[in-house]
């Protein structure tokens, strides 16, 4: 390796792909912390997935699982749970008696346990940054979004 290279290697510790996967362990710590203090009724996947329901009625099982990059078996596991606590309602679309897809769609009760979990979440967030690290993190969140489109077209990744 010559000096020009070694100069611009940078250990994984160091490097970005760590720091963003530092970043996303300490917010899931952050999120599961602010959901046991406060109680939150909904986990927070299933937060995500009432988050996706709200933002597209009729979404189904498999586009959820693409959106939240949760399992589709454990997406199939949570949608059951919240369709049980009666947060979301789902129909089935049938093609000749033949099922096609199962929709989705949230309840009242559903966006407002949302709205809760949301509010909290947000308020909990705001404690801990200034105006100013806001607006670091969503220049920093622009960036890595960008990062994971190049990623994600190169590697031909699908989530």
């Amino acid at each position: 390796m010559n000096i020009k290279k070694a100069k611009q290697y940078v250990a994984y510790n160091e490097s970005a792909i760590y720091a963003a996967e530092c970043f996303a362990k300490v917010i899931n710590e952050f999120i599961r912390i602010t959901h046991k203090k406060f109680s939150i009724k909904v986990n927070h996947n299933e937060y995500l997935l009432l988050e996706q329901i709200l933002l597209n009625p009729g979404i189904n099982q498999g586009d959820l699982a693409r959106t939240t990059s949760i399992q589709r078996n454990y997406v199939s596991k949570l949608l059951l749970a919240l369709e049980n606590d009666g947060y979301i309602t789902r129909e089935q679309e049938t093609k000749s008696k033949q099922i096609i897809a199962v929709k989705s769609y949230i309840t009242k009760k559903g966006e407002k346990i949302y709205k809760e979990a949301r509010n909290i979440i947000l308020n909990e967030a705001l404690k801990m940054f200034n105006e100013q690290d806001i607006n670091e993190l969503n220049d920093i969140s622009q960036k890595l979004f960008k990062q994971i489109d190049k990623i994600k077209k190169i590697q031909n990744i699908k989530f």
